[in-house]
C-alpha cells in the first residue's frame, strides 16, 4: 500500500490549519449531517486461492481485476453523522458489486504439474463495507475542522469465482477489522474542499487485514443558512488486502476499488 506519499500532503493541511482563536465557534453544540453520493468503481488487484490437496500440499488458481473482466461497479455511498461539541459519531456505507466472465491461472496436475494453465472463468463479487467512525475534532471552526478518529468497520464478502478447469472459490462470511481516521475540510467563500484518511494493519478475528481509505472531497455550497446544502464531488480509492483459513483453503486478496462520485450533502 502507498502510505508514504501521504504523509507530506497531511503535514501541509495540518500546519497550515488556522488555530481554533482565529474565528468564533458555531453557538449550537449540536450537529447533523448526511450525504448520498452516486460513484462508479473500477476493481484492480489478485486475488489467490490455495485449495488444500492430499499430503499437505497445494493447488492454486490465481486471477487479476483484468482478467476476470468485471467491469466497473456503480452504486451510492451513504454517510451519516451527529455531533456534539467537538465530539461525533459517524456511519458510512461502501456496498459494491461485480460480475463477468474472464480468465484465470491454475495450478496444473498431472503430466500438467508445476504448470500455470489459462481456464475461462465466471466471477461474482459481492462486497459491503459499513465503517462507524468515533472522532474529535482538533480545529473546529466554521470555516476549518480537522479531526481524528478511532472507527470499527465490518465488511460483508460475498465470492464464487469458478473456473472451467480446477476447484471454484466460494466465500461468504463477514471480516469485522479496526482502523484510524484523519479528516480535514474547509471552505473559500461557497467553494468546499477536504480529504478523508483511514487505514489500519493488523489481525482480526484470526485474518490479517492491510485496509487503507483515500477520500478527497470537492464542493460547492448551494444554501448557507442554518441548515446547509452542499453539492459535493470527488475521488475516493479503497485498498483492501485480507489473508484468510477458508475451510481448510487458504484465499488471499488485496483488491483496489477506486473512482468518482458525486452527491449532496446536508447539514444542520
Amino acid at each position: 500500500m502507498k502510505h508514504g506519499m501521504l504523509i507530506p500532503f497531511i503535514l501541509l493541511f495540518a500546519f497550515g490549519l488556522p488555530s481554533s482563536a482565529e474565528e468564533a465557534a458555531p453557538k449550537h453544540n449540536w450537529h447533523f449531517s448526511a450525504s448520498l453520493e452516486y460513484s462508479t468503481r473500477s476493481l484492480d488487484g489478485t486475488i489467490v486461492n490455495k485449495n488444500a490437496l492430499d499430503n499437505g500440499a497445494f493447488g492454486e488458481l490465481i486471477a487479476t481485476g483484468d482478467s476476470m473482466n468485471v467491469g466497473n461497479s456503480d452504486g451510492v455511498m451513504v454517510a451519516a453523522a451527529v455531533q456534539y461539541k467537538r465530539f461525533g459519531l459517524g456511519l458510512n456505507s461502501l456496498p459494491t458489486s461485480f460480475e463477468g466472465q474472464g480468465s484465470a491461472l491454475v495450478a496444473g496436475s498431472g503430466s500438467n504439474a508445476g504448470v500455470f494453465l489459462v481456464t475461462p472463468l465466471d466471477t461474482r463479487i459481492a462486497v459491503n463495507m459499513l465503517l462507524a467512525n468515533v472522532y474529535y475534532n482538533i480545529v473546529q471552526t466554521p470555516k476549518t475542522v480537522f479531526g481524528i478518529g478511532l472507527g470499527f468497520g465490518r465488511t460483508s464478502i460475498d465470492l464464487s469465482i469458478v473456473p472451467e478447469i480446477g476447484d471454484a472459490l466460494t466465500y461468504d462470511g463477514k471480516q469485522p477489522f479496526g482502523f484510524l481516521n484523519l479528516h480535514f475540510s474547509s471552505t473559500y467563500k461557497r467553494f468546499l474542499y477536504g480529504f478523508a484518511l483511514n487505514g489500519i494493519n493488523g489481525t482480526f478475528a484470526g485474518a490479517a487485514v492491510d485496509y487503507s481509505d483515500y477520500k478527497l472531497n470537492l464542493g460547492y455550497r448551494a444554501i448557507d443558512s442554518r441548515v446547509k446544502l452542499d453539492i459535493m464531488g470527488g475521488y475516493r480509492l479503497v485498498n483492501f488486502a485480507i489473508d484468510i483459513d477458508n475451510a481448510g483453503d487458504r484465499v488471499s486478496a488485496d483488491v483496489s476499488l477506486e473512482g468518482p462520485f458525486l452527491g449532496v450533502s446536508f447539514t444542520y
